[in-house]
């Protein structure tokens, strides 16, 4: 981190990891539960916004870095709200299951492909938490470019039947006719989400 990045913290709770990120960069520190704000307000080099991070992304705030602990049950809400925003680098802790779910072959999967190149750094298993959590891992993101919101639309519609044969697809080429929609890799999806787009 360096003194010219904004970080953004989602759910920043009594501010340990605040602090420590506060101290080289400056810090958009996320958090609704009222309990922790007037903790919050009082670190310095940090702005803080009292509201659900779903509705912090409707509005226009500028970061470049994200590190966060992420609501679990929100993550892919969280994640696509992210990748429709410009930034450099993002670290996640996420559950284990939603961190190999970026590396199937599903939809959510060839969107952040397209997106971001991604890895996973580490896992922090159940009982390093207190409380004891769930395995989680690091998933570490670098952004390519933001989502593309038709591709995001056909991905959600084909994969509403991801087992038929990709040649019910309209003016799906003759090369891939045999394939099921789930085999498809993401170029050759955009390349029939092309011929579909006049």
């Amino acid at each position: 981190l360096k003194p010219e990045d904004i970080v953004l913290e989602i759910g920043a709770g009594p501010g340990h990891l605040t602090r420590a990120l506060s101290k080289k960069s400056k810090v958009f520190a996320v958090e609704k539960d009222i309990k922790f704000i007037s903790e919050l307000k009082i670190i310095k080099n940090t702005e803080v916004f009292h509201c659900d991070i779903l509705d912090f992304f409707k509005e226009e705030h500028k970061f470049n870095k994200i590190v966060s602990n992420i609501p679990y049950y929100l993550s892919q809400e969280i994640l696509l709200g992210l990748l429709r925003k410009e930034w450099d680098i993002c670290v996640l802790l996420v559950q284990k299951e939603f961190g190999e779910k970026i590396f199937s072959k599903e939809k959510l999967a060839l969107l952040v492909e397209d997106c971001c190149s991604v890895e996973i750094m580490g896992l922090v298993k159940a009982n390093d938490f207190t409380p004891k959590g769930v395995d989680s891992v690091f998933l570490v993101l670098k952004q390519k470019k933001k989502l593309d919101e038709r591709l995001w639309n056909f991905l959600r519609k084909i994969y509403k039947v991801k087992n038929k044969n990709a040649g019910k697809l309209e003016n799906c080429p003759e090369k891939l006719k045999q394939k099921k929609i789930h085999q498809l890799t993401l170029e050759e999806i955009k390349e029939i989400l092309e011929k579909n787009t006049n």
